[in-house]
């Protein structure tokens, strides 16, 4: 049976609890991976209809590995917790409804109505601020939609390519991703 066709039997009130389930990561209240997968599909699409395009960014917390094993899974927790607090503090009201937690340390930050360089002036921001108020540093990728990739895909790799960038020239560091002709 479809997902849709079990939510329209049941209340709003519990519609919206099973929606959460599904689309929420539990620890930290963002978004999950699996809202972040149909949620870019859309917000591409009306990128199209937008001159600025959108931009994406990875996050990852560096050395997170590292300090669970010294301070533990509960610290690691409210790491992750603190982290994104920080990142809902650092963009516009109306991104907050655009990040995702991603994969374990990994957030994603999708910025409707962008240019390249505001998404990489707000990943410094974000990479400032967690800085200043965790135990941690991140790393940002950066890339965009219309100016930098063609597609869904090309996007994600790009950011992607982009964090390891960042990572590979020391972490704590924001990278836009740049095409190579």
């Amino acid at each position: 049976m479809e997902l849709n066709t079990i939510l329209e039997k049941l209340g709003q009130e519990e519609r919206e609890f099973i929606s959460t389930l599904i689309e929420k990561d539990p620890l930290t209240g963002v978004y999950n991976r699996r809202k972040f997968d149909n949620d870019i599909e859309l917000l591409i699409s009306m990128s199209e209809r937008r001159t600025k395009g959108c931009g994406l960014l990875i996050i990852d917390i560096d050395n997170f590995k590292e300090f669970n094993d010294k301070y533990g899974h509960f610290k690691g927790d409210l790491l992750l917790k603190q982290v994104t607090k920080n990142i809902e503090k650092s963009i516009r009201n109306y991104d907050k409804i655009h990040i995702y937690r991603y994969g374990g340390e990994e957030f994603v930050v999708i910025i409707p109505d962008t240019t390249s360089n505001e998404a990489l002036a707000i990943g410094e921001r974000l990479r400032k601020k967690v800085k200043a108020t965790c135990d941690v540093t991140i790393s940002i990728g950066v890339s965009h939609y219309k100016e930098l990739a063609g597609n869904i895909n090309e996007l994600i790799t790009n950011a992607d390519k982009a964090l390891y960038e960042a990572k590979r020239m020391g972490k704590d560091k924001v990278s836009l991703y740049e095409k190579t002709s």
